[in-house]
C-alpha cells in the first residue's frame, strides 16, 4: 500500500496548525482561501480531509468552493447524527467518515479512492466487452443503450451518450455547461448552452423510465453552475446475452 498525501482543512478552509504558525495574527476569509488553494497547488494531495464535526453547516459551502477550483477528492469527517451527510455527497464529497478516524482505515479508504479515480477513464471509454453500472441502471456504450434492473431498455442518441459519458467520468463534481458542450461539439460550440439543457432533460426522462424517481434525480442541477452526476459507476464485462434477451424498450424522443 503506497503512501498518501492528505490535507486536513476546517469548514472555513483553514488548515489546522499550518496557517496559524505561519502568521502572527488572524487572517480574513479571502486570505485563508488563497493560502489553502496555494497548499493544494504545491502539495498536490491525494485527498482533502474536511473536518465538519463542528456541525455549523459550513461544510457544504466549503465543498462547493473546493469543487469550483479542484477535482481532488474530499472526505468529510462528521458526526454520525449529522443531518447534512447526504448533502455533503451531493455537494461533491467522495465519502463521509465518523470520528474517531483510524489512520489505517483512512489510508485504506484513500487507496480505494485513488484506485477508483484511475479506473474512471475506463468507465468513460468502455470497450466492446464492457458495461458501466450505476444506481440500478446498466449503460452499454457501444450500443448507446441503457438497461434497467427490470429488463426495460432505452436507446440513447449519440449526443446523449456523450453527455452521459462525461458525467460518468466526473461523478459528484459540478460539470459546467461549457465543459459538457466541449465534449459534445469541441471547438464548434453553439452560442447558447440550451442544447446541453435539452439533452440533460432527455437523459433524466430515460433514466426515470428505467429506475423511477431515483433515476430522475441522478443528474442534479447546480443553479447557474451546471450539473452534478450523483452516482458512482462501476465497469463490468459485457456478454451478448446481456442485450439480446427480449425486453420492453422504453422509447423517448
Amino acid at each position: 500500500m503506497g503512501a498518501s498525501t492528505i490535507v486536513v482543512v476546517r469548514e472555513d478552509l483553514s488548515i489546522p496548525g499550518a496557517l496559524e504558525s505561519s502568521t502572527g495574527g488572524a487572517l480574513d476569509s479571502a486570505k485563508i482561501e488563497t493560502r489553502f488553494f496555494n497548499v493544494l497547488r504545491d502539495s498536490k494531495p491525494d485527498v482533502i480531509l474536511l473536518d465538519a464535526t463542528s456541525m455549523r453547516g459550513d461544510g457544504i459551502a466549503a465543498i462547493g468552493k473546493i469543487r469550483q477550483r479542484s477535482a481532488i477528492p474530499v472526505v468529510v469527517v462528521c458526526a454520525v447524527d449529522d443531518h447534512l451527510i447526504r448533502s455533503y455527497r451531493v455537494a461533491g464529497a467522495t465519502e463521509c467518515l465518523n470520528p474517531p478516524v483510524e489512520i489505517v482505515a483512512l489510508n485504506q479508504l484513500i487507496q480505494q479512492i485513488i484506485n477508483a479515480r484511475t479506473q474512471a477513464p475506463s468507465a468513460a471509454r468502455a470497450t466492446r466487452t464492457q458495461t458501466v453500472a450505476f444506481s440500478g441502471i446498466t449503460y452499454i456504450p457501444h450500443e448507446d443503450l441503457l438497461v434497467g434492473d427490470g429488463g426495460a431498455s432505452a436507446k440513447l442518441t449519440t449526443s446523449e451518450s456523450r453527455v452521459l459519458t462525461h458525467f460518468i467520468a466526473n461523478p459528484w463534481t459540478v460539470c459546467r455547461r461549457d465543459e459538457i458542450a466541449g465534449s459534445l461539439y469541441g471547438r464548434h460550440q453553439p452560442n447558447s448552452d440550451r442544447a446541453v439543457d435539452v439533452i440533460v432533460t432527455r437523459l433524466r426522462k430515460k433514466m426515470a423510465l428505467l429506475a423511477g424517481a431515483s433515476g430522475q434525480r441522478l443528474i442534479k442541477t447546480e443553479f447557474r453552475r451546471g450539473y452534478v452526476f450523483v452516482a458512482d459507476a462501476s465497469v463490468g464485462e459485457w456478454t451478448a446475452e446481456s442485450t439480446l434477451q427480449p425486453r420492453a424498450e422504453a422509447r423517448y424522443g
